[in-house]
C-alpha cells in the first residue's frame, strides 16, 4: 500500500505545480509557493537541544503552544522549530517569538523526509493530534529520535483501523509515547495491544486557562454591548449566521445584540455578512463609530476573539453544522456557556462540556432560541453558571505537565 500512497503523493505534487501556473492568489497558491520558495538545503545552525513541533494548522498549534512555552520556561536555551501543513497556520505564526524557525512541511516522500530531517536535525519530535506522515515518521523512528503524538484522539471507524489502513496503523508503535485526549481513545488503543499510550487530556485546556488570565479589555466591544445580552458567533459559517439572523427577527429577542466573528474574514465574505445584517444597524469592528441602535457588529480582524468572549453571555461556535467544530474551550474559559451544531462526534470536549451542563447541541432556530432561554437566566441570576464553565476548564487542565514530565525523562 505504501507504493500506492507514494504514487498519489507524487501525482498530487505534479498537479499542484501545474495548477500553480494558473493561480493568481489565495490559500492554494500560498500552499504551493510557500513550499517551492523555502530553502531547506543548508542545515539549520544548531547550538542546543532542538524540539521539532509539527502542526497541521492553527488549531493544532494552539495545542502545541502550552508545551512549547512550558519547555522554554524550564530551559530557555533549547531550540524550537515548527512546521505547518496549511497556509493559515504558517502565515499567522511564521513570526512566533519562541521559534528559531517556522517552515512549511513538504509533501510526504522519502526524499523530502530526508531533506527536512537533515535540515532540522531534531533531538525530539512532537506531532499534534492527527498527524501521521508515513515517510517522515518511519525515518524519525529509523534514526531513533524520540517522537511523541500529543492531544490525540482515535475512533474505531477511522481509516487507520480498516484493512486498507493497516499500513498506516503500523506507525503507531513507532511513537515513543502517544498522549491521548480521552478515555475512549485510550481503551481503543489498549484493546489493540499498544503499550506506548498514556491518557493525558488535551493541552488546549491549559492554553485557554492561561490566556483567559491575561485577557486585555476591549472598550470598543464593551461599548457595543452596553447593557444588552450579547450572543457571540465564534468562527461562524453560513449556518450559524443564518441562525443569528432568525434570532434578530424574533421580537422576543429584541434586546439582544450579536457579535459575529466569521471563520472566513476575506473582504468578500465580510462584505456579504455586513450587507445581510445591514437592517440591524450592522457595523464593522474597524469602524470608528457604532451606529445608534446597532444590534450587530462584525469582527473583521484577527486576534480579538478572546477579548470578545469576556463580554459574551452565550457563544454559538461554528463548524458543527458542517464537518468540524471550532474551539469551544476559549469561550468556556471566560465563563461563557456554548452552543454548537450536531456534528461533534470527533470532538471529545463537546461531549464532556454537554455532560457538565455548560454546552448544548442545537439543530435549528427553535432549539437555538430554546437553549438561549435556558442558559441566559442562569447567567444573569448569579455567577453559578460562569463558575461552572471555568471549573470545567480547570478540571480538565494539566495535560501539558504530564507530557513535559515524560519528555524530560528522555
Amino acid at each position: 500500500m505504501t507504493w500506492i500512497y507514494l504514487f498519489i503523493i507524487k501525482l498530487a505534487g505534479g498537479l499542484l505545480s501545474l495548477i500553480n501556473l494558473f493561480l493568481k492568489r489565495g490559500k492554494l497558491k500560498d500552499f504551493i509557493e510557500g513550499r517551492n520558495t523555502q530553502n531547506l538545503s543548508v542545515p539549520l545552525q544548531k547550538t542546543a537541544q532542538r524540539y521539532w513541533f509539527h502542526c497541521a494548522s492553527l488549531g493544532e498549534f494552539e495545542q502545541a503552544r502550552p508545551l512549547i512555552e512550558a519547555l522554554k520556561s524550564k530551559d530557555p536555551g533549547i531550540s524550537i522549530v515548527i512546521s505547518f501543513f496549511s497556509p493559515s497556520g504558517y502565515l499567522q505564526r511564521k513570526d512566533y517569538a519562541l521559534a528559531d524557525a517556522v517552515i512549511y512541511l513538504p509533501l510526504d516522500t522519502p526524499a523530502n523526509a530526508r531533506k527536512v530531517l537533515n535540515y532540522l536535525n531534531p533531538d525530539h519530535v512532537v506531532f499534534v493530534k492527527y498527524e501521521l506522515w508515513y515517510f517522515y515518521l518511519s525515518l524519525i523512528h529509523q534514526r531513533q529520535i524520540p517522537c511523541y503524538l500529543i492531544s490525540a484522539t482515535f475512533r474505531s471507524n477511522q481509516f487507520i483501523f480498516s484493512f486498507f489502513g493497516s499500513w498506516l496503523y503500523r506507525l503507531l508503535p513507532k511513537f515513543t509515547r502517544i498522549f491521548l485526549q480521552d478515555e475512549s481513545s485510550y481503551q481503543l488503543l489498549e484493546h489493540k495491544g499498544l503499550t506506548n499510550i498514556q491518557l493525558s487530556g488535551d493541552t488546549r485546556y491549559d492554553r485557554v486557562k492561561e490566556h483567559a488570565l491575561k485577557v486585555k479589555l476591549n472598550t470598543h466591544i464593551e461599548a457595543f454591548k452596553a447593557d444588552s445580552p450579547l450572543i457571540i458567533l465564534g468562527s461562524s459559517w453560513q449556518a450559524e449566521e443564518a441562525l443569528a439572523e432568525q434570532l434578530l427577527q424574533d421580537d422576543s429577542f429584541k434586546s439582544f445584540k450579536v457579535l459575529i466573528v466569521p471563520h472566513d474574514i476575506s473582504l468578500k465574505h465580510i462584505d456579504t455578512i455586513y450587507n445581510s445584517f445591514k437592517q440591524y444597524g450592522a457595523s464593522l469592528y474597524t469602524d470608528n463609530r457604532i451606529p445608534e441602535g446597532s444590534r450587530v457588529m462584525v469582527l473583521n480582524t484577527i486576534g480579538h476573539l478572546s477579548s470578545a468572549y469576556y463580554y459574551g453571555d452565550i457563544a454559538l461556535i461554528g463548524g458543527a453544522f458542517g464537518k468540524g467544530l471550532h474551539n469551544i474551550l476559549e469561550a468556556l474559559s471566560f465563563g461563557v456557556p456554548v452552543l454548537f451544531g450536531p456534528n461533534t462526534g470527533k470532538y471529545p470536549e463537546a461531549a464532556l462540556a454537554m455532560q457538565s451542563e455548560v454546552a448544548m447541541s442545537i439543530s435549528d432556530a427553535a432549539s437555538f432560541k430554546k437553549s438561549i432561554n435556558y442558559f441566559l437566566p442562569k447567567q444573569h441570576l448569579g455567577n453559578d453558571l460562569k463558575a461552572k464553565c471555568i471549573d470545567f476548564i480547570n478540571w480538565h487542565s494539566g495535560a501539558t505537565e504530564k507530557v513535559v514530565k515524560v519528555i524530560e525523562e528522555k
